[in-house]
């Protein structure tokens, strides 16, 4: 049987669960094998009953919280050293010498892009939309929130979108590393941040529907929404929950950021809403004041408790946001980075979600955002229109036959 590895960036919780339901629906095919550098979430993979290989450089805690400020855009430092980034390349090619795969599947695992490269490996990425060539070719990104101060809000919305749509064209942020490596091992140059989040063929988790780019460019498709489908029963006690007051479903996934998520939280003291949270393992020795009304939990299966809320007030991840649609659940968003900043932007435009600046959430901001969505009929009956348009598509079951048509 021919060998498929997937690659995803293990500290990342949505990507991990789109490359282990991709390797369940392929592995009819492939001996799917599966690497990453921390064991944040790794447990999901071998629990799914896939072999797991731990690389090196293994990922520390302070390079994990590293990561994350970078994909936040709190940090302008390269997010691998030169040294680092050769050693990751160098324990990938071994181990494709070793497993001989027909195609390496990645999220944001980079230094794939230039390891399968130099072993002349196809390279299949399977990603959203946002920040990616066509999406920018579009003219579709905004300014990011990271940046939104209060003394450039004197220019308009349109001018500041169109300079950093421009910029994210052009940029050489954070490649210096890469392009390095690169002439190292002697393979073609990567001049823009751009080029590193395109493979030889390229699988985009959306829809042109909610896009509103119909055609994509050659080795670029539409599959769909992918995202957790994993195991796991709703507790008891919210099933049995009162519907006498709405109920709010509060996830702000694994790149959280402990200020934002204090102020989400505490924002619900003294309001008529009892709240779903899995945000135990974010609030653990934080300095956050949990609310009568909001019941925390450690993990649970968003696609069967999603549909138990109301509303749901989310990062905007797309796994997260997909979730929401896919259970026709409204929702307030409040992006980390561009790219959740843009999955909820295409969930705005359908009249389903309202999205808040991050530098601009407060109480106030917050609970008006709940409110209006709550006493908008028409942005439940968008939801649910958003709901049926994901019915019509299977993300996972896509992306596996690509795969098996192109390399089985």
């Amino acid at each position: 049987m021919k060998s498929l590895v997937f690659a995803p960036e293990t500290l990342n919780i949505a990507e991990t669960t789109r490359m282990i339901e991709i390797a369940k629906e392929s592995q009819d095919k492939f001996h799917c094998v599966f690497f990453g550098y921390s064991d944040v979430y790794s447990n999901l993979i071998e629990q799914a009953g896939f072999e797991f290989r731990r690389m090196t450089p293994w990922l520390t805690k302070g390079k994990i919280e590293h990561l994350w400020k970078v994909d936040r855009m709190e940090s302008f430092d390269d997010p691998f050293t030169e040294s680092e980034l050769r050693e990751r390349v160098e324990s990938e090619v071994a181990l494709y010498q070793e497993l001989k795969p027909v195609a390496i599947v990645i999220g944001f695992t980079l230094s794939v892009t230039i390891s399968a490269r130099v072993s002349q490996i196809p390279l299949v990425y399977v990603l959203p939309f946002p920040l990616t060539r066509p999406f920018l070719d579009a003219g579709l990104s905004t300014f990011p929130d990271e940046f939104d101060y209060p003394f450039l809000r004197i220019f308009s919305s349109k001018f500041l979108d169109r300079i950093t749509n421009n910029w994210l064209q052009s940029t050489k942020l954070w490649i210096k590393p890469f392009q390095r490596v690169a002439e190292h091992y002697g393979i073609k140059p990567i001049k823009r941040l751009v080029d590193i989040y395109e493979g030889d063929f390229n699988l985009v988790t959306d829809i042109p529907e909610l896009t509103g780019v119909k055609s994509l460019p050659q080795n670029w498709q539409y599959v769909g929404p992918i995202f957790a489908r994993l195991e796991g029963e709703v507790p008891s006690e919210l099933l049995n929950l009162s519907h006498e007051q709405p109920i709010i479903y509060c996830a702000m996934g694994s790149s959280a950021n402990r200020d934002i998520l204090k102020t989400v939280i505490e924002s619900f003291e003294n309001t008529p809403y009892t709240v779903i949270a899995p945000i135990k393992a974010h609030i653990q020795n934080q300095n956050i004041s949990v609310p009568t009304n909001v019941l925390v939990y450690d993990w649970l299966p968003a696609p069967k408790v999603n549909p138990l809320a109301d509303i749901a007030v989310i990062h905007g991840g797309q796994g997260t946001v997909q979730t929401a649609c896919t259970a026709g659940t409204p929702f307030v968003g409040i992006g980390l980075q561009p790219e959740q900043e843009s999955n909820i932007d295409a969930i705005v435009r359908q009249g389903s979600a309202i999205r808040i600046r991050k530098r601009r959430l407060s109480r106030k901001t917050l609970l008006d955002a709940i409110a209006q969505l709550l006493n908008n009929p028409l942005a439940r009956q968008k939801a649910r229109e958003i709901q049926m348009l994901f019915a019509d598509w299977n993300g996972t079951k896509n992306s596996a036959e690509f795969l098996k048509q192109k390399f089985g």
